[in-house]
């Protein structure tokens, strides 16, 4: 006796390709999440320690400028400049860098965190 051979797949062979089709995208999606949202955060904390070794940087360098504007710019409420935090006098522009963009920075990790385990599938959290 030959074994039956099946030409279409049965509606369960259908979910199944289905579920670890959506569980693969799922998975990728939540760990390029993450890698996209601790690349931000490396960068704000590689923007406030360029400032604070600012005398000891060449600020027209090009990676250096790329480093600190890129900073700037996804900073949000965290600016260096107005900030949520705004010390005056000496090392001023350190402090706000260092304190603002490092809070900056953890809220960029929480979000790619959270975000991540909402994206990810059950079984993979």
């Amino acid at each position: 006796m030959s074994p039956k051979v099946r030409t279409d797949d049965s509606p369960d062979d259908r979910k199944r390709q289905q579920d670890a089709t959506q569980f693969a995208i799922r998975t990728k999606l939540a760990r390029v999440w993450s890698i996209v949202f601790g690349v931000l955060a490396a960068i704000l904390a590689l923007g406030a320690l360029l400032v604070v070794l600012r005398d000891n940087v060449n600020e027209s360098n090009s990676v250096v400028k790329l480093i600190t504007d890129v900073a700037d710019a996804i900073s949000g409420p965290f600016s260096r400049d107005d900030g949520v935090f705004d010390f005056t006098g000496k090392n001023a522009e350190s402090k706000n860098a260092l304190l603002n963009w490092g809070i900056a920075a953890i809220v960029y990790l929480v979000i790619g965190r959270v975000g991540a385990n909402v994206i990810a599938p059950k079984s993979t959290r």
